[in-house]
């Protein structure tokens, strides 16, 4: 290694020297300012030449007067121009065979045209203005080849030859531990400073990010060596110098504007307690550095906008805390864990704003997968650190969250009017912890009501938002709701009554919610349901809540009571179509005759069956009273209007109860 350490550096030397030589000028040869100088001679030369061509140029064809009579506006007067002196801070000379007239005065010209024409002093300075530099050439697949990945392909090739090196040098005993890792971590050093002198050459654009890889990965394999094989430096030494290296790298990239060389020194840093890993890790030191890291990662966000870099931290942070809390899920300090991890919360929330929060516009699209999994990865640590700590602090830190992104998706909103794309996320965010909080809140059927409620209160809050997160927030929790209560919540017990019960009350209160969250549904605006209308999902939600309302009044009594409230709501249901236009009595009512149907037909059979032996028994009237309402409700539908097929719906309803009463009263 010190061998090839020292080539190295007399390479990034004579490389420094070369630079500073091809700007400084040759004997001979003009310095910048006598450059400058006769170029500006030449201009001068080359615009006389364009007004002694004017001069001698014949006089143009008066143009129509269209303008109003000089009585009427009387005609400037025009100075005539002076003629064109020598300047007095550069002597001019014409050249050989170009005759100079004397200075006359320039011919009096027309207003626009004496308008049009530009002074000398403006060209000249236009002239002797530097040109603005050009965007660079996009490679194709062959300048790609030959420029960049010839270049890595080349700084990889140092590297093994140097890890070949240092495998030789301690063979051999050349050179001592000490010296070689001076050497090392100077020929590092030099080709770092070599990359940043050369970032400003577009002749070899990839050259510099080159020299500052070769630098990155020669201090990383130097410092490594140090503490590995040669034992000169500590686990603490190494660990700090490392990190003093990543700093290094990352103010390179900054100033010479090279993502490659920031991800490198990143990488870097990320590797750094892979590559010192000890027995025993220590969690707090290692959440400690990863917050120090990302925070030169946060620095960098506010002057670069580089995704890769921000996912790469992202990434390498989790892949190094993922194993920590789970092979450790009890912190020997929670709170200092919390703390950390609280820390690097706030650090990934906010790199992918910064840029965009400081500018006060949108620059570019906000990098929405490390907002989304930032969110989801901090909850996973802190519910894993609660768990097995404080169960009971769960429920807040989601409410605390859900809170703190609904502050900052206001606060991004008021800085950043034109990325509604993050705001909506933000938002979406806070919805999800809101749903979260409940479950970890409440426990049973309580957890279905809350749930409900909360799609009721979003569906309130939507029109007042610009975002339609709230809308699709809250249908969702209002469809999770529902689901709970057809099958997720126990609702039969031997030990408390039916009907008159906890349970049988709160999912009857979120039908109740769920019903008005339909009602408040007419008041979304269209583009914040997509292509659906706001009526049609009032229409789903108040199936929903029909539907629900069967089950609990199937499920829940006993007796004949389930056959008799299933007939109280479908004829409710038929009434309700005649007074509200909705296209939801053209489901809900069919599908509620169909529970009723199959209520008496099929689940009490067993029991009309033993009351067969009397002609006329309770059963039989609940059968005949059942298909009554059901051929009435019809007939309130088909002539509801209610929907373009009411009436076919309604009519179908009707004839199918006369079929049903006519099998009832020939089984009887």
């Amino acid at each position: 290694m010190a061998l090839l350490a020292l080539f190295v550096a007399v390479g990034a030397l004579a490389v420094s020297l070369k630079v500073l030589r091809e700007y400084r000028p040759r004997p001979g040869q003009p310095t910048p300012g006598e450059r400058i100088a006769a170029l500006e001679e030449r201009i001068r030369d080359l615009l006389y030449r364009v007004w002694t061509l004017e001069q001698q140029s014949p006089p143009r064809a008066p143009t129509p007067d269209v303008s109003p009579t000089p009585s009427e506006i009387p005609s400037p007067s025009i100075p005539p121009s002076p003629s064109i002196p020598p300047s007095p801070s550069i002597p001019w000379t014409p050249e050989p065979g170009v005759s100079v007239p004397p200075s006359a005065p320039e011919p009096a010209r027309a207003p626009a045209e004496a308008a049009a024409a530009p002074s000398i002093r403006d060209a000249v300075a236009h002239a002797a203005a530097p040109p603005e530099p050009a965007p660079p050439p996009r490679l194709d697949l062959e300048q790609r080849i030959g420029a960049r990945w010839a270049t890595w392909v080349g700084v990889v090739a140092i590297l093994f030859a140097a890890s070949f090196a240092v495998k030789w040098s301690i063979e051999n005993n050349l050179i001592g531990p000490r010296t070689r890792l001076g050497l090392g971590l100077a020929a590092g050093i030099a080709s770092l400073l070599a990359g940043l002198v050369l970032h400003r050459r577009r002749d070899v654009p990839y050259l510099s990010e080159a020299l500052s890889g070769l630098g990155l990965g020669l201090c990383y394999l130097s410092l490594y060596a140090g503490y590995a094989y040669y034992e000169l430096l500590r686990v603490g030494a190494a660990f700090g110098l490392m990190f003093v290296v990543t700093v290094l790298g990352t103010i390179v990239a900054v100033i010479s504007e090279r993502q490659v060389t920031a991800v490198l020194a990143l990488l870097g840093g990320l590797l750094t307690p892979v590559l010192l890993a000890s027995d025993q890790p220590n969690e707090r030191v290692l959440m400690g550095y990863l917050a120090v890291l990302d925070f030169l990662v946060l620095a960098i966000a506010r002057f670069r906008t580089w995704s890769a870099l921000n996912r790469l931290a992202w990434a390498g942070t989790v892949l190094l805390l993922v194993p920590t809390f789970t092979r450790q899920p009890e912190a020997e300090t929670p709170v200092v864990r919390l703390a950390l991890l609280t820390a690097l919360f706030v650090l990934f929330l906010l790199t992918p704003l910064a840029r965009e929060w400081s500018q006060g516009r949108r620059l570019r699209e906000v990098d929405l997968l490390i907002v989304a999994g930032t969110a989801a990865g901090y909850f996973w640590a802190v519910y894993v650190t609660l768990e097995a700590w404080r169960p009971i602090l769960e429920a807040p830190v989601a409410l605390a969250l859900a809170i703190l992104y609904t502050i900052v998706a206001g606060v991004y909103r008021r800085r950043v009017p034109d990325d509604e794309a993050t705001v909506e996320v933000l938002i979406g965010v806070a919805c999800v912890f809101v749903t979260l909080a409940i479950p970890l809140a409440l426990k049973g059927p309580w957890i279905t009501l809350a749930w409900a409620a909360e799609g009721a209160v979003l569906l309130w809050l939507a029109p007042r938002v610009a975002t339609p997160v709230a809308a699709w927030g809250g249908t969702a929790a209002l469809i999770l709701a529902v689901l709970r209560v057809w099958g997720g919540d126990t609702w039969a017990s031997p030990n408390w009554p039916p009907v008159w019960n906890a349970t049988f009350l709160a999912h009857l209160l979120t039908v109740a919610a769920i019903v008005v969250a339909g009602q408040l549904a007419l008041s979304l605006r269209g583009d914040q349901l997509l292509t659906t209308k706001p009526e049609v999902l009032r229409a789903v939600l108040w199936v929903l809540a029909s539907q629900t309302l069967s089950i609990l009044l199937w499920r829940e009594p006993s007796g004949l009571w389930p056959a008799g409230l299933l007939a109280a709501q479908v004829l409710v249901l038929g009434a309700l179509s005649r007074l509200i236009a909705s296209p939801t009595f053209a489901v809900a009512v069919p599908v509620a005759a169909l529970m009723l149907l199959a209520r008496v037909l099929v689940a009490d059979d067993s029991m009309a069956k033993t009351a067969a032996e009397n002609l006329l028994n309770r059963y039989l009237v609940v059968r005949i009273v059942a298909c009554a309402v059901i051929g009435l409700a019809g007939r309130w539908l088909a002539g509801s209007g209610a929907s373009v097929h009411a009436g076919t719906v309604g009519r179908t309803v009707s004839g199918t109860a006369g079929v049903v009463l006519l099998f009832v009263l020939s089984q009887g």
